[in-house]
């Protein structure tokens, strides 16, 4: 009698664990997905200008899907002049890119009181300033809804090199 209630008991422990670990399984069928981001540098290259100043010049390829964010981070000092311009390769439609450029929480491009509109192509230049602070980001974001609407960017970002040799420039890691 004793082994009958074992041998039952253990039928139904393993019965409820199974039926627990299929549910868990198969539990979800919806699939989520981020709008990924690929990028390659292209060319890098240090270049002293005629006064002496050294300057660090990346050019890299984006290839953003729609809806997707590309930030570029800069660490630089007070009156570093930071040269920037990107342009579109084969736009999937006229205007899907949105640039801005972010120091700490305020955005300092566009300039205040612009609204941030699409385009195949932009170029800028500003001065990085003690009130501004040293870290700087560089956003591209792809307007399209469609996360099959990919956009391939090429752009070119020109900086004071740092004085330790190190980089100034970092691509945040993609996390989904």
């Amino acid at each position: 009698m004793k082994i009958n209630r074992y041998i039952i008991s253990s039928i139904l422990i393993v019965s409820l664990l199974a039926a627990t670990l299929l549910v868990g399984c198969t539990g979800k069928t919806a699939t989520s997905t981020t709008p990924t981001r690929v990028y390659s540098i292209v060319k890098v290259t240090e270049i002293t200008d005629l006064q002496g100043v050294k300057l660090e010049d990346y050019q890299l390829r984006l290839t953003l899907e729609g809806g997707g964010t590309f930030p570029i981070d800069l660490n630089l000092t007070a009156n570093d002049l930071v040269t920037c311009w990107y342009s579109v390769e084969k736009p999937t439609t006229g205007g899907s890119v949105i640039f801005q450029v972010e120091a700490g929480t305020s955005v300092i491009y566009p300039p205040a009181g612009t609204a941030a509109t699409g385009n195949t192509s932009d170029d800028l230049n500003f001065t990085a300033t003690q009130a501004n602070g040293t870290s700087y980001r560089l956003v591209f974001h792809n307007n399209l809804s469609n996360i099959n609407s990919k956009e391939t960017i090429y752009t070119e970002i020109k900086y004071p090199a740092n004085a330790s040799g190190e980089d100034s420039i970092f691509i945040p890691l993609q996390t989904n």
